[in-house]
């Protein structure tokens, strides 16, 4: 019978590159039209109609210091997981967030008399959250006969869901003040969580007479990701969709975002924004629960792991048992759920020095259901020629104290291209980093 792996390493490999989005680079560049992504209030100074094309974000990290490369190797003419040097760079406990964002189309217009502003787009999101034991990753490499007489928790919690967003926003400028809203219309695409309430997953090897005991209360929810579990004949084998499908109305949202900003002096601006208030999916298409509640035990049962993992071995019980589903017999029903979008809090001051050099500060505060991560940076921006701004951070968040961001901008003419990134040591290595955060975009705003 052959034991198939599937989610774990699923979740393994989500996990790579997966502490939550800062943004500070951008949120400094107020001139720049994608800035209103992070704050509705603001809007190019002087400019009428500004016309969004497409931008791209990328922000993961992971716990500790795990990359892609720590876990594939080349092989031959193949490509196999190896978990040997990651396994020792695991914590007990380990974190992984995932957030990226691509803004389609947008389109900006000020009123004739300059005090009102509107803006309309589109934006694709993806979202993951992965809570994972180091024991998962041990067991699926080293087998169980190495913890002999240890019960290993393997079970992983995860949040994962994409979505589409149509947006709508408008600013209204009173004096030096900035006063901005934006409701966005969320349809979600697909979605994978786990039930805090159900989240056991262990094995068991007796030291006697090793005796193997699988125990299972493991609960989760999906929509338009896995459709069934087969394990007749094949072991524990989810028949999956994938990422990336269509959106659907059936799976509606709404959410909020508020904003000001204030020209305290000709060389003195502050801003702050609140983004996703009250943001949450309610899955209804190809919306199930499943759930798992048993315990089985088999003797003399050992599993190898790590050939197991790659395919090269099969798990063979003898006729002591026809089906997995004797372990895991996940009970399916259609039941609907929510997810909640992370409630971001951004803030900054920017301070002219001289018409060539200003100096930025920012802040960004990120909470996800009582999971929450601060970032703080200063930045140097210099502009020596009109359509040309360089820049430099240092930044300081959750994970890392030592951040080093950079900005380039282009703006001849109407045109805007603009390339940045809060962690540039990491932003092309993504599959040496342990961390990664990345953006581009352009626009062209008259």
């Amino acid at each position: 019978m052959s034991f198939k792996y599937k989610i774990a390493p699923l979740c393994l490999f989500l996990a790579l590159g997966l502490n939550a989005q800062q943004e500070l680079m951008q949120h400094s560049l107020t001139d720049l039209w994608h800035s209103t992504s992070l704050n509705p209030a603001l809007f190019p100074e002087g400019k009428r109609l500004a016309l969004g094309l497409p931008a791209f974000s990328l922000d993961a990290a992971h716990s500790g210091d795990l990359t892609y490369n720590d876990l594939l190797r080349k092989k031959g003419d193949r490509t196999v997981i190896d978990l040997s040097q990651a396994i020792s760079r695991l914590d007990p406990e380990n974190e992984a967030y995932f957030d990226q964002r691509t803004e389609t189309v947008s389109l900006g217009l000020r009123s004739p008399g300059g005090k009102w502003a509107f803006q309309i787009g589109h934006a694709i999101q993806l979202n993951g959250q992965i809570n994972y034991p180091k024991s998962l990753a041990e067991v699926l490499w080293n087998g169980n006969a190495p913890y002999i007489g240890e019960t290993l928790q393997i079970g992983p919690q995860v949040d994962i869901f994409d979505w589409q967003e149509l947006y709508f926003g408008v600013s209204r400028q009173i004096g030096r003040f900035s006063l901005g809203a934006r409701v966005k219309y969320l349809m979600g695409v697909s979605a994978l969580r786990s039930d805090a309430d159900h989240q056991v997953m262990s094995i068991y090897t007796d030291p006697d007479i090793y005796q193997l005991t699988l125990t299972t209360d493991y609960a989760f929810y999906s929509s338009s990701i896995i459709s069934a579990i087969d394990t007749a004949g094949l072991g524990f084998d989810f028949v999956t969709g994938s990422f990336g499908k269509s959106p659907s109305v059936d799976n509606p949202g709404v959410a909020f975002d508020l904003g000001f900003e204030a020209r305290l002096s000709d060389n003195l601006s502050v801003n702050a924004a609140v983004l996703n208030l009250g943001g949450r999916i309610t899955w209804k298409k190809d919306a199930q629960y499943y759930i798992s509640q048993n315990a089985y035990t088999y003797e003399g049962v050992d599993f190898p792991g790590t050939d197991l993992i790659n395919g090269t071995d099969s798990l063979d019980f003898e006729g002591k048992l026809d089906t997995l589903n004797d372990i895991f017999q996940f009970a399916k029903q259609a039941q609907q759920f929510e997810t909640t979008l992370p409630v971001r809090v951004v803030a900054g001051a920017t301070f002219k020095l001289s018409e060539r050099w200003h100096l930025g500060l920012n802040a960004s505060y990120t909470d996800l259901e009582g999971r929450s991560s601060t970032a703080v940076g200063a930045s140097l921006r210099w502009l020596p020629l009109r359509w040309l701004s360089l820049g430099a951070m240092y930044g300081a968040n959750s994970r890392s104290a030592a951040n080093f961001g950079f900005h380039l901008a282009v703006k001849p003419g109407p045109v805007q291209v603009y390339l940045l990134s809060d962690n540039l040591l990491n932003a092309f290595s993504l599959k040496s980093s342990p961390a990664v955060n990345l953006k581009l975009g352009a626009a062209l705003v008259f």
